[in-house]
């Protein structure tokens, strides 16, 4: 079985094993037929600690790693149950990986992803929106700061993966977690592929031409977006941005926060596009260190978050962001100015049917965290008296039966989850 082998013979090879067929199999190779390829071999072996099996797996790797004369370090993580994801499992598998690489000065970590992995993940970003920006599936080699990261196996179908096992009698282990459906991944590999692989008139090798195809737009479109930011800098011209493309606007804001580091969700972005594109006059939104304020003509990209606003003046109907909240009026001319400030000790609000209560007190009964106190907007009609409070409660109806008066908790650039 070919790898895939951009390292010298002398470097020293890390291989993350998780005891899974793919990745003994790969250390089979490693230690027979590939044995010459590599000054020297580190394993690293990460237990999630999530399956009573796991310890035994450990062991037997450990082991196995010490009768061929290699460094085996495991790492075992103290995840709670409730408390674990896919995410956090990664986060903390590759921190190991950090330690251990810059321990043993290893150049290159090599996985054991394959064929039918980069099938799975070029679906999942297409079906789950993530196919732009930025390119499709798995790079067969990356950089991750001190050292590479490389899959061997990359070309490889797990089918001929499975073969080799049987025909060299590759002991490996059974996750029965991976048969489980309600992680995307699981559902993509258990659902969606077999059906695609039986059928005689779609071919999964196409996804590879999808991944290559979009890897060329999203260059063409890289270009259009540096060629737009070209002497721009933090501030950008709102009715210049707003004609472009949709596609372009999501590249050009793509590159233009990556200029202070900061790298938000698609669908964060989206949402500032949405209210720059919208008759908002005034909004400010938070990225990581970077503050994006939209002020009339103007998209502003500023260092350090902002405070939250303490008042703003609504003068007439529009759409408004205050500390992460819309708030859209269509209102009579009478009904204006709104002031919008947070709340006030002392402040009481009348309710329909209950009479007068104090903010305080709605905020214990609906059990608002204290920081989204401090940052809920506070609406008051010219006379002063306060007809709305964020989500909660607003007078003029509800945003199912009344739009005169919207107010609407914003996306924020929280991971999804």
């Amino acid at each position: 079985m070919e790898l895939f082998r951009p390292w010298e013979k002398d470097d020293t090879v890390a291989l993350a094993i998780s005891g899974g067929v793919d990745s003994m199999v790969l250390y089979h190779l490693l230690s027979t037929i590939h044995a010459q390829a590599y000054g020297r071999l580190i394993l690293l072996h990460v237990n999630h600690g999530q399956r009573a099996a796991s310890i035994e797996e450990a062991a037997y790797i450990e082991k196995m790693a010490q009768q061929d004369g290699h460094i085996c370090e495991i790492e075992t993580l103290s995840i709670p149950s409730d408390a674990f994801s896919q995410e956090r499992a990664r986060q903390a598998r590759y921190h190991f990986f950090d330690v251990m690489m810059k321990r043993y000065g290893a150049d290159v970590l090599l996985t054991a992803h394959h064929l039918d992995d980069q099938y799975e993940t070029i679906l999942h970003s297409l079906l789950s929106g993530r196919h732009l920006p930025g390119s499709m599936g798995i790079p067969a080699e990356r950089g991750r700061e001190e050292y590479r990261i490389v899959r061997p196996l990359l070309s490889v179908s797990r089918e001929e993966i499975e073969a080799y096992a049987q025909k060299h009698g590759v002991v490996h282990f059974e996750d029965e977690t991976n048969s489980r459906t309600d992680y995307t991944r699981n559902y993509i590999r258990h659902r969606l592929m077999p059906p695609i692989k039986e059928s005689t008139n779609l071919q999964e090798a196409h996804l590879l031409r999808l991944r290559d195809d979009m890897a060329e737009i999203d260059d063409l479109l890289q270009e259009k977006a540096e060629a737009f930011l070209e002497g721009r800098g933090a501030d950008l011209p709102r009715k210049d941005f707003n004609a472009q493309k949709h596609i372009i606007r999501l590249y050009i804001m793509q590159a233009w926060l990556k200029e202070d580091g900061v790298e938000p969700r698609r669908r964060y972005i989206e949402e500032i596009m949405s209210v720059i594109a919208s008759d908002t006059a005034n909004a400010s939104f938070e990225a990581g260190d970077v503050r994006i304020v939209i002020s009339y003509d103007h998209i502003i990209r500023k260092q350090g978050k902002g405070e939250n606003a303490g008042m703003m003046m609504i003068e007439g109907d529009g759409s408004h962001v205050f500390n992460g909240y819309r708030i859209t009026s269509r209102l009579e001319p009478h009904q204006y100015p709104l002031m919008v400030r947070t709340k006030e000790a002392g402040d009481r609000m009348q309710l329909p049917g209950i009479g007068t209560k104090k903010l305080s007190r709605i905020f214990i009964d609906g059990k608002v965290p204290r920081d989204e106190r401090e940052k809920m907007p506070v609406i008051l009609d010219p006379d002063r008296q306060i007809i709305a409070l964020g989500e909660i409660y607003n007078i003029m109806g509800s945003k199912e039966m009344n739009s005169r008066l919207l107010i609407e908790k914003e996306f924020t650039d929280e991971p999804e989850k």
